[in-house]
């Protein structure tokens, strides 16, 4: 028996990468630790096939990308990835998923850079070269078809390919490293995929699916049900919607479906304009059992009676025998349902809604004439679970799912525990287990779920976390989340499992009505005005500029070198003759006396501080302009400050080479920062007060002192805030803000909004916005703060340091200014600053970046 082969720090790195939501992370684990216990420990030679049972829209593209990222970068790295899809479709989209450029891609994320292979371009020069290349890593996309048979679709890759000598199929079966990834797994279990494997010998197999079929049970790996998701804020919860009389008819029921969609539109809209995201439009699902029901409702829908007209324009009408021009057009419209600016709310479907068609924006299900246990599946609820904002957005409108039932109120209640013992209860994952030889196993664990797909009417809905694609909040044992936000999750909401018409339409208009609500904060008039250097920013690349620099321990160290340096070298040396007899000899000794001591110079250190200025200016490349000049300035401070109390007398009698080397240490400093400039800044600098109106529909409440957050509150009762109220992102920013407030030093601050002070931070011109700004006065000396916390996972990433840096820059570049009379600085703090800090400003500052 061999040893079990998982390497941990790979996969947190990938998980990192990626974003990973835990459980997404932890098929990704038992997937690796259930193919190393079947090679490995095992030893076993027959290919390991298994299969992600995970809610449809907890993200399983996540998987396979996580999957692919973490064996292409193992100890032994695979490099040869086959991702089979059960249709074009499907085929399609997962291209889409891996191409550069496209908006829902995971490219950039990925470190193993696969070159994607298809039908259309297998047998091209530029591919063969790639196959031809082990460090490159291959996706191979096609359909099932193309690849289970030699006629048909799957033709043209059972023919022998000049580049290749062999066929495409061929190929593929005499790698050695290769990895199957079967999306949608449940689609194709017959003779003739099995078949395909079996030739195909991979190493691995993994199947993607939502739905396993019950033949397959023995092969899941890992199992997430849609209870667990929805229980975890992964997914949207699903409301059951009936009416309480006995109307059944198509108009009521599409009326009573498109006012509940009115209302979360309105929602929707004031959500996104609040926190200045996209629109998002929700969409309602049609459900119609054949083309002459779709047909009836859709006239329904276009006709100017019919809600007066509102929704004429507005229905896409799809299904299975669309033929031609419409058939591309209706497709075309239905991939672009997401967009802000497609027309369509309403898709009428006919069975062509099933695997692959993942948007976000569907918030109503109208099942009309179908019997909802038809229509309570995975399949059918997989369509409306995403989440169009990545999380909860804690509107619980926006949140839920309304699923429109042909049954009356009282048969849904007495049917809701049954349709619930439908869905699987329990989740699965890989474990490692230690035994007591030392020796590590991996056993499967079982974890019981306790909530339900439709819960008891006015069940609270189940606190958690970020339900990002990042941190995913707890689930119980095995699927809990890595590290914690610290955050206090925000009082629990009510969610109507089942629920009559009348009645959520009316919390729906209500909840419209709250969030479109606006009330204007201006700033209060006995706080002390906050002026911000304006600084016009031209988005460029520059060739060097002296405001590049933030670190000035190089000349801080270059000034303590100068002052020994010239200590230790600069002694008077005398010139000795000796004879010997025959012929004489000239040396040198070194004098106990110092030059220094004999020098007649006194230059003030002011006029050798404006040298050295003048030489840093001269450097080349370095702009002759105000604001360089006044960085230099900050350089030579800097520089002088480290010399000490002997700086006048080091600088009067060695400037030049004090200069000489210092000018050197800058360029060099120049060569590093460089590449990092990304705008330039004009020298017209102008001190502007913040005196925006601020505008929320957030709930008000009179105070903050408990220490409760909730993102949908605005806080009142600061005692040093420009506004009367304020309201935050995270838990962090909300005890960061409390820290500053309690602050005797600090005098006002204020929480800033965008463009409140933008700060653009590459050559494209993309702008950013730091959390606060406060101004201290500390022994009569006032400073000026922006502030911005990160979660502790985000501190060190890529697009972090290049926004500290940026806002670094923009302070230099505020103090070298004449006109600003304060000194600017940036604080970066992580979650865990603000927790250690404790509510203290003096130690928030200390333990931030």
């Amino acid at each position: 028996m061999g040893d079990l082969q998982f390497q941990p720090d790979l996969l947190a790195e990938v998980a990192h990468r990626l974003d990973l939501r835990e459980p997404n992370r932890k098929a990704i684990e038992s997937v690796i630790l259930r193919t190393s216990d079947h090679y490995d420990v095992q030893e076993k030679s027959e290919p390991y096939e298994c299969i992600v049972d995970s809610a449809t829209g907890v993200g399983k593209t996540y998987v396979m990308a996580g999957l692919m990222d973490y064996l292409a970068g193992a100890a032994n790295p695979a490099r040869n990835f086959l991702l089979l899809a059960p249709g074009r479709t499907i085929r399609d989209k997962s291209i889409l998923n891996f191409t550069a450029g496209n908006p829902k891609s995971l490219r950039h994320m990925l470190r193993s850079n696969p070159y994607v292979i298809t039908a259309d371009n297998f047998n091209a020069q530029s591919t063969r070269i790639a196959i031809d290349d082990p460090t490159v890593t291959k996706l191979y996309i096609f359909t099932v078809q193309a690849l289970t048979s030699a006629t048909g679709e799957g033709r043209t890759t059972h023919v022998p390919l000049e580049n290749l000598g062999m066929s495409f199929f061929d190929h593929l079966a005499r790698l050695d490293d290769l990895v199957i990834l079967a999306d949608e797994h449940h689609c194709y279990r017959g003779p003739a995929f099995s078949r395909t494997i079996r030739d195909l010998k991979p190493e691995l197999v993994v199947g993607m699916t939502a739905t396993p079929v019950r033949a397959d049970e023995s092969l899941v790996a890992f199992r997430y049900p849609l209870a667990a998701a929805i229980a975890d804020k992964l997914v949207k919860t699903p409301v059951m919607v009936a009416r309480r009389d006995d109307r059944s008819d198509v108009e009521t029921k599409l009326l009573d479906g498109v006012n509940l969609l009115r209302y979360k539109g309105q929602a929707a809209d004031a959500h996104c304009d609040e926190n200045n995201l996209p629109r998002v439009n929700p969409v309602m699902l049609v459900i119609a059992q054949n083309i002459e029901e779709a047909e009836e409702f859709r006239a329904v829908l276009d006709s100017d009676s019919f809600d007066g007209g509102a929704w004429v324009g507005k229905t896409l009408l799809i299904h299975s025998k669309l033929t031609g021009d419409a058939k591309e057009q209706a497709l075309a419209d239905l991939q672009a349902v997401e967009d802000p600016d497609s027309p369509i709310r309403i898709i009428i479907s006919v069975g062509m809604l099933k695997e692959g068609w993942d948007v976000k924006n569907v918030y109503v299900i109208a099942s009309m004439r179908a019997s909802v246990s038809e229509v309570m599946t995975e399949q059918t609820l997989g369509r409306g679970m995403r989440l169009p904002f990545g999380r909860y957005t804690d509107v619980e409108i926006l949140d839920t799912l309304e699923i429109l039932a042909h049954e009356k109120y009282t048969e849904l209640l007495d049917k809701r525990k049954v349709l619930n013992e439908a869905f699987i209860d329990y989740g699965t994952y890989a474990e490692v287990r230690r035994l007591a030889d030392g020796s590590s196993v991996v056993r499967q664990k079982t974890v019981e779920s306790d909530a339900e797909v439709i819960s008891l009417p006015g069940t609270p809905l189940q606190q958690a976390g970020d339900s990002s694609q990042g941190d995913a909040p707890t689930t119980g044992e095995g699927f809990t989340s890595g590290a914690s936000t610290g955050a206090a999750a925000p009082a629990a909401s009510a969610v109507p499992g089942v629920v009559d018409i009348e009645t959520r339409t009316n919390e729906a208009a209500e909840a419209a009505k709250k969030t479109s609500t606006v009330v204007s904060y201006d700033p209060l008039p006995d706080r002390e005005p906050i002026l911000i250097p304006k600084l016009i920013s031209v988005p460029q690349f520059v060739t060097v500029s002296l405001n590049d620099i933030v670190d000035y321990g190089p000349f801080e160290r270059l000034g303590r070198t100068l002052t020994a340096d010239i200590s230790d070298e600069l002694k008077r040396t005398k010139i000795v003759a000796s004879h010997d007899g025959r012929k004489a000899t000239v040396t040198t000794e070194t004098a106990s006396d110092k030059i220094i001591s004999a020098l007649p110079l006194e230059i003030p250190l002011s006029v050798t501080r404006e040298a050295l200025i003048l030489r840093v200016m001269s450097i080349k490349g370095v702009p002759n302009r105000a604001l360089e000049l006044g960085a230099a300035g900050r350089i030579v401070d800097h520089l002088i400050e480290a010399m000490g109390e002997k700086a006048a007398d080091h600088l009067s009698a060695f400037v030049d080479r004090c200069g000489q080397r210092l000018a050197t240490e800058v360029a060099k400093t120049l060569r590093d920062v460089s590449q990092a400039a990304q705008v330039n800044y004009d020298d017209d600098v102008q001190l502007v007060a913040l005196t925006k109106t601020r505008e929320t529909r957030k709930r008000q409440v009179a105070g903050h002192a408990d220490g409760s957050f909730d993102k949908a509150i605005a806080f009142n009762g600061w005692s040093k805030n420009l506004y009367s109220h304020a309201w935050f992102d995270t838990a962090p920013e909300f005890k960061a803000a409390n820290a500053i407030d309690s602050s005797n030093s600090v005098v006002v601050w204020a929480r800033l909004h965008i463009n409140d002070v933008p700060i653009k931070w590459t050559s494209e011109g993309r702008e950013y916005n730091p959390d606060f700004v406060a101004i201290e006065e500390v022994d009569g000396q006032r400073i000026g703060w922006l502030i911005e916390t990160k979660a502790d996972k985000d501190m060190t990433s890529a697009e972090v340091i290049a926004k500290r840096r940026a806002a670094r820059r923009w302070a230099n570049t505020a103090n070298s200014s004449p006109d600003v009379d304060i000194t600017w600085k940036y604080l970066l703090v992580g979650e865990q600053d603000v927790e250690d800090a404790q509510g203290s400003w003096e130690f928030l500052k200390g333990f931030g970046q």
